[in-house]
């Protein structure tokens, strides 16, 4: 299972790569939604997409929803990483295309939580 961690910081893309890791997961990561979006462009595949919505360049929401749009036989699940608790921000994003939210900070924990509701394997 490959997952595609998309985040501004550097910290936080590492904090997902280590827990994902532990979970069995392959890491790929992206530094903002243009890259996210240029490596599913260019035919990059993953089962799950963990973006934050605020980032330079492309945010999270934009991305999500060109990547609904562009991409409609996309299969990867995207779970939104984010300190925004706005429900009408989520309830966009959530129509935009995202399937689930993850608000930070979080724990490995919520993480798993998150990962069986979206019926994606969790190990450890």
């Amino acid at each position: 299972m490959k997952v595609l961690i998309v985040d501004d910081s550097r910290v936080l893309r590492m904090h997902l790569g280590i827990m994902m890791r532990a979970m069995g997961w392959q890491i790929d990561e992206a530094e903002n939604g243009a890259r996210a979006l240029e490596r599913m462009r260019a035919g990059d595949t993953y089962e799950l997409v963990l973006m934050d919505v605020n980032m330079p360049e492309m945010d999270g929401i934009e991305c999500v929803r060109m990547l609904r749009s562009e991409l409609p036989g996309l299969a990867a699940k995207v779970m939104m990483v984010t300190t925004e608790a706005d429900f009408r921000l989520i309830a966009d994003v959530l129509d935009k295309g995202a399937d689930e939210f993850l608000m930070k900070p979080f724990t490995r924990e919520n993480l798993q939580a998150k990962l069986q509701l979206m019926s994606l394997p969790v190990r450890g």
